[in-house]
């Protein structure tokens, strides 16, 4: 038996429903975790300062990681920042420019987004709380720790198989974050990155770990955690990577094994679920 002391979960697809809300009895189940020592985490492409909007009453019951891991933060302290350096930034504007792609600019406090973009500002606001138009990307002094991608049609991995991997995988974190977004961070910028650094920080091994999520820019983190979940809904291909499958996010699937966890006080095994392979 492992005792689950830190879980982590995904946002969109994964923790929201197919009309992106929270479940129903969300809070209450965190505060049931945290008075059995269980910390949740919210891992998220979204910056912090969304997720401390999205979850304002309970800010201090959730551990933030904002930017796939490019920043922590945890009852208003910040735990872990990966900035930018400007000049790889500016390069990758300028890339993004030739190609035509919509980028975004993911300041540590506002996002940045070029004034062509601005017809897809609805979306943009579903995420970034906090949106800024400038002329040009590099016009901007503010911290920076990731640099993300907008495919309207929906052609994200088109966009990262034929550019921003073979072209900047070797040099950056890149992602596909699901159908329409690519997202790039410094280097070994990931969420498993960050579940492992707050597992550092509480004490907490990956056999004490649980991790949910439903595409590329999750895999490390359903690696990093010895009960990693794939929802039913989720990228078929991460199937031979992620131990464990969980129902589909519109089944609320990562409530129905954090309801499990609570009822077993914490302590699980490999038998209680099923096997993503």
């Amino acid at each position: 038996m492992d005792m689950i002391r830190l879980i982590a979960s995904d946002l969109d697809a994964t923790l929201l429903d197919g009309q992106s809300r929270l479940p129903p009895d969300f809070a209450e189940t965190v505060r049931a975790l945290a008075e059995r020592g269980i910390r949740f985490a919210a891992a998220s492409g979204r910056p912090i300062y969304t997720l401390e909007e999205m979850f304002a009453p309970l800010r201090d019951d959730i551990i933030f990681v904002g930017d796939n891991g490019g920043a922590i933060c945890w009852k208003g302290e910040n735990l872990y920042v990966s900035e930018m350096d400007a000049a790889d930034w500016h390069t990758l504007a300028g890339q993004a420019r030739s190609a035509g792609h919509a980028a975004v600019l993911c300041g540590l406090e506002t996002a940045y987004v070029e004034e062509q973009f601005r017809p897809y500002d609805g979306v943009f606001k579903r995420f970034y709380t906090k949106v800024e138009y400038v002329p040009h990307l590099e016009d901007v002094t503010a911290r920076v720790d990731k640099f993300t991608i907008y495919f309207p049609e929906g052609d994200s991995q088109k966009g990262y198989d034929a550019l921003y991997g073979p072209v900047w995988g070797g040099r950056f974190s890149v992602a596909v974050a699901g159908a329409d977004w690519v997202d790039i961070m410094n280097p070994g910028v990931h969420k498993g990155a960050a579940l492992l650094r707050l597992g550092e920080r509480l004490g907490v091994s990956p056999e004490g770990m649980m991790a949910f999520g439903d595409t590329f820019n999750d895999a490390e983190m359903l690696k990093a955690a010895k009960y990693g979940f794939l929802v039913e809904n989720g990228s078929p291909a991460l199937r031979e990577e992620v131990p464990f499958l969980a129902p589909p996010n519109t089944e609320y699937g990562v409530m129905q094994i954090l309801h499990r966890v609570l009822a077993q006080n914490g302590r699980v095994c490999e038998a209680d679920f099923r096997r993503a392979k």
